[in-house]
C-alpha cells in the first residue's frame, strides 16, 4: 500500500504511556516521598492512593510515576479504568493494551483474558516497570493487571481503599493546605492577583474546602473574568448551598448536599445539566451548551459557570488552544441523569448540537488532505453558527479536533443509543471521515462508522449502509487490515450493485482492486481497478479515477512495463489536477518517480521524489511527505550520496513512528537495510532487514517478504552462503506464481551477484 497506516510496538520499542506530568502540582510533598520511598524498597511494590473525588490522585499518581522513571528503566504502562466515557473498563480490555505495549502484535494478543494475564505476567517478569492503574473501582479490575513478581511499581488510584488487595500500600489522599491552595490558586489566574487581594484568596480556598477540584473551578472563573476582583467570587461562594461541604459523608450525603444545590437552578440551567448528564461527554467546552439550549454564547457560557460555581461541573484543565474545559464528575452525572424526568425537546436539543458540531467540522477539514476516495457528499445543515466558535475552529484546526475529538464521537453513540435522527448522526459519520483519517486516529473513525453501519442497517437506508460498509472498507485499508478491508468492501459493492448506487460501487470496486494489489492478487487487482476506472470515467468521479490509475501504474510498474506504468502515472497525475488535489498528484509524482527509479534513471528519480516532498510539506501533509522522502533517500543511495540518505531516511521514519504508520515503518526500515548494505555494512543490513522481515511478515504481505529476503540474501552471502541460498529460495517461493518483475529476477541470478548490482 503507497500510503499506510498503524504500527505495533516491538520489543525494542519501549511503553511510554504515562500522560504529561501535571503542570499546576503543588502541596503533596509528603504523598510524593511516600510513593517514592515504596517505590525503593523490596517488600511491597503497589501503593493504593484513595481519597474523594476530584482531590488530586491521579495528579499525584502520575507525577510520582515520572519522577520514578530512572529507577523503573524499563517503561510506564498507564490504563484509566473508568475509561473516557466513564464505563468501567474490565481487565481483558487493558491487557490486550498493554500486550501491544510490551511488545505483542496485535494478531497474536490472546482472545481469552486467562490466557492475557498469562503472558502478560510473562513479558512482565524482571522488568522494572512502572504500571499506573488509573480510577479503579474495585479489586476485581486490579488483581488481573498486577505482575507476577516486584520487579515493578504498580500505582492505583481508587475512591476506594481497595483493601481486599494483598501485599499493597495505602495512601489516603487528604485536602490541600492553606498555603497549598493558595500556591495552586496562583498558578491558575497569576501570583500577582493573589498577593494583591491575599484575604480574599485565603477566603476562596476556605470556601472550596481545600479540594484541589473547587480550588481549580474557582481559579478557572477566575481566569475567565480577570476583570472581577476576587471579592466578587468570595460573595459567590459564600452562599452554603453553592459548596459540596457534604460530599466527603458518602453516598447519601453526597445526594443531599448536590439536591440543594440542584434546587437553586433556574429552569434553563436545569436543563443544561440535565441534557449534558444524559449525553454524559467525556469533556467539553461551554460552546455545546448553546445548540443545546438554542441560546446565545454568552448566555451559554453563563450557564456552564453557574454549574461550575454550583459544583455541578468541575473543570477538566484547559485545552492547547487556551479554552476551559469541563466534565461532569461521574456521581453528578449519575444525579443529573436521575433527576432528568422527560425526554421532551431532547431530540432537537440533541440534533442542533450534532448539526453544529458538523458545521465546525467542515470548517476543521477545509484544509486537510483527503486520504480516502469520496463517498456521499456530505450536506450541511442550514444553520448559523456564531462568527466566534468558527474563528476559533479556524485559528488551530488540528488542536481543535483533538481537544473535541473524543467528545463528538461520545455524541455520536450517544445519539444512536438514544434513537435521535438517524440521518444527521450518518451526517456527522461522514463529515468525521477526512480529518480522522488524514490524521490516523483509528479507534475514532472506527467506533463512528460502526454506528454509521448500525444506523443505517436498522433503518433500511440501503444506500447510506452501502456507503457506511466501503467507509469501513477504507478503514481497514488504512489499518493495513487488508482481510477485514476487502470483506467490507465486497459487501458495500454487492449491495450498491443491487441497488444501483454507481458512486459507491466505484469507490468499493477501487478500495477491493488496491487492498488486492497490496496482498499480491494482481489478477483480481487489475480486474477490480479497471472495472473501477470504467465507471469512474463514466459517472465523473475523477477521485476513482486516479485512484485507479494510481494503482494500475503500480502494478505495471511491479510487473517491469515501466512505459505502461509511466503513462498511468502521468494519467494520474493529471486527472488529480483537474480535480485540484494537489496531494493526489504529488503522491502521483513518487509513483512516476518510482518508474524512473525501475530503469536506473536515478536523478530523475530523486528530482520528482524531491518535487511530492515540497508539495506535501506545503499541504502539511507529513505523512505523504515521509513516502516521498523514502523514495528520494533510494534514489540518492544509488548514487551514492549515502549520509544525506541516512538522514532522510531517519526523519521518515519518525514520522511514519509517530503516526503508527506499520507499512510505512516497515518500508523505511527496509530501506535502511538496503543503505547499510550499499554502504558494506552487512551486519547492520542483516540485523535491520531482519526486523524489517517480521513488520511485513506481521502486515502478512508476502511480495514485501520477499523482497526484503531478497535483501537479507546478499546481505549474509559472504559469511553464510547456506543462510543465504535459504533466505533466496524462501523468497522465490513467497513470490512463486505472481507477475512481480521480482520473479525473473529471483530466478535468474545469485544472492552473490545480487549484493554485487546493490554496491555497484
Amino acid at each position: 500500500m503507497e500510503t499506510p497506516t498503524g504500527v505495533q510496538p516491538d520489543d525494542n520499542l519501549l511503553p511510554r504511556n504515562l500522560p504529561p506530568d501535571v503542570g499546576e502540582f503543588t502541596g503533596r510533598d509528603a504523598d510524593v516521598a511516600a510513593i517514592l520511598r515504596i517505590g525503593t524498597q523490596q517488600g511491597k511494590r503497589t501503593v493504593v492512593v484513595s481519597g474523594f473525588g476530584g482531590v488530586g490522585k491521579s495528579a499525584l499518581a502520575v507525577h510520582a510515576a515520572h519522577k520514578l522513571t530512572g529507577q523503573f528503566p524499563d517503561g510506564q504502562l498507564f490504563a484509566d479504568l473508568r475509561g473516557a466515557t466513564g464505563r468501567e473498563v474490565d481487565a481483558h480490555e487493558v491487557l490486550g493494551r498493554f500486550l501491544q505495549a510490551l511488545g505483542v502484535p496485535a494478531s497474536a494478543v490472546p482472545v481469552s483474558t486467562d490466557e492475557r494475564i498469562e503472558q502478560y505476567r510473562a513479558r512482565a517478569a524482571g522488568r522494572r516497570l512502572i504500571i499506573v492503574l488509573d480510577n479503579a473501582r474495585g479489586e476485581h479490575q486490579v488483581r488481573p493487571l498486577l505482575p507476577g513478581d516486584r520487579s515493578s511499581l504498580v500505582i492505583v488510584t481508587s475512591r476506594s481503599r481497595l483493601t481486599g488487595l494483598d501485599n499493597a500500600e495505602s495512601l489516603e489522599l487528604d485536602f490541600l493546605a492553606m498555603d497549598s491552595a493558595i500556591e495552586l490558586l496562583s498558578l491558575i489566574i497569576g501570583a500577582e492577583r493573589v498577593e494583591s487581594q491575599r484575604a480574599e484568596a485565603e477566603r476562596i480556598v476556605e470556601l472550596c474546602g481545600g479540594l484541589p477540584l473547587a480550588v481549580r473551578a474557582a481559579g478557572a472563573k477566575l481566569l475567565a473574568r480577570p476583570h472581577w476582583p476576587l471579592k466578587s467570587l468570595v460573595v459567590r461562594l459564600s452562599d452554603e448551598h453553592r459548596r459540596l461541604d457534604e460530599l466527603t459523608v458518602g453516598d447519601l450525603a453526597i445526594r443531599s448536599s448536590l439536591g440543594l444545590n440542584y434546587a437553586e437552578l433556574d429552569e434553563r440551567q436545569r436543563r443544561a445539566f440535565h441534557l449534558l448528564s444524559v449525553l454524559d461527554l467525556p469533556d467539553f467546552g461551554w460552546w455545546p451548551v448553546a445548540p443545546l439550549l438554542d441560546v446565545s454564547p454568552r448566555e451559554a457560557e453563563d450557564i456552564v459557570e453557574h454549574l461550575v460555581d454550583l459544583r455541578l461541573l468541575e473543570v477538566a484543565g484547559v485545552d492547547a488552544i487556551g479554552r476551559v474545559r469541563y466534565r461532569l464528575h461521574d456521581l453528578v452525572q449519575l444525579f443529573g441523569a436521575e433527576q432528568h424526568e422527560s425526554g421532551v425537546g431532547m431530540a432537537a436539543a440533541v440534533t442542533r448540537t450534532m448539526a453544529t458540531w458538523m458545521m465546525l467540522i467542515n470548517e476543521c477539514g477545509r484544509d486537510l488532505p483527503r486520504i480516502t476516495v469520496s463517498l456521499r457528499p456530505v450536506t450541511l445543515p442550514d444553520i448559523t453558527v456564531d462568527p466566534a466558535l468558527v474563528r476559533e475552529v479556524r485559528a488551530d484546526p488540528a488542536e481543535w479536533l483533538k481537544s473535541e475529538s473524543a467528545a463528538v464521537v461520545r455524541m455520536v453513540e450517544r445519539a444512536y443509543e438514544l434513537r435521535i435522527n438517524y440521518n444527521t448522526i450518518v451526517s456527522l459519520v461522514s463529515s468525521l471521515a477526512t480529518p480522522f483519517s488524514a490524521r490516523n486516529e483509528f479507534d475514532e473513525w472506527q467506533r463512528t462508522q460502526e454506528v454509521a453501519l448500525e444506523v443505517t442497517s436498522a433503518v433500511g437506508d440501503q444506500q447510506a449502509e452501502a456507503a457506511a460498509l466501503a467507509g469501513l472498507g477504507q478503514l481497514h485499508a488504512e489499518k493495513d487490515d487488508f482481510p477485514a478491508a476487502l470483506t467490507h468492501f465486497r459487501r458495500a459493492a454487492k449491495l450498491a450493485a443491487v441497488i444501483g448506487d454507481d458512486t459507491t460501487l466505484a469507490a468499493a470496486l477501487v478500495g477491493m482492486g488496491t487492498v488486492n494489489r497490496e496482498l499480491a492478487v494482481t489478477d483480481a487487482a487489475v480486474i477490480d481497478l479497471g472495472a473501477a476506472a470504467v465507471l469512474g470515467e463514466e459517472i465523473d468521479h475523477l477521485g476513482v479515477v486516479a485512484v485507479a490509475n494510481y494503482g494500475l501504474g503500480a502494478i505495471s510498474r511491479d510487473k517491469g512495463d515501466i512505459a505502461a506504468a509511466t503513462a498511468q502515472f502521468q494519467r494520474c497525475i493529471e486527472v488529480y489536477q483537474k480535480a485540484g488535489d494537489q496531494r493526489g498528484a504529488a503522491l502521483s509524482l513518487r509513483g512516476l518517480s518510482l518508474c524512473h527509479r525501475a530503469v536506473g534513471e536515478y536523478a530523475a528519480a530523486a528530482d520528482l521524489a524531491a518535487q511530492a516532498v515540497t508539495i506535501l510539506d506545503e499541504l502539511g501533509d507529513d505523512l505523504g511527505a515521509a513516502y516521498a522522502r523514502q523514495s528520494w533517500a533510494k534514489a540518492a543511495l544509488r548514487i551514492g550520496k549515502h549520509a544525506e540518505a541516512a538522514k532522510t531516511l531517519a526523519e521518515a521514519l519518525e514520522t511514519c513512528t509517530r503516526r503508527q504508520d506499520r507499512f510505512g515503518v516497515a518500508l523505511i526500515t527496509r530501506t535502511l537495510g538496503e543503505l547499510h548494505l550499499a554502504s558494506g555494512d552487512p551486519a547492520a543490513a542483516r540485523q535491520t532487514l531482519s526486523s524489517a522481515l517480521d513488520l511485513w511478515a506481521a502486515l502478512d504481505l508476502p511480495l514485501w517478504q520477499a523482497r526484503t529476503l531478497r535483501d537479507l540474501a546478499a546481505a549474509t552471502v559472504t559469511d553464510d552462503p547456506a543462510t543465504a541460498e535459504a533466505h533466496w529460495a524462501e523468497a522465490r517461493q513467497l513470490i512463486d506464481g505472481t507477475e512481480a518483475r521480482e520473479s525473473a529476477e529471483l530466478a535468474t541470478t545469485t544472492p552473490g551477484q545480487w549484493l554485487a548490482t546493490v554496491r555497484a
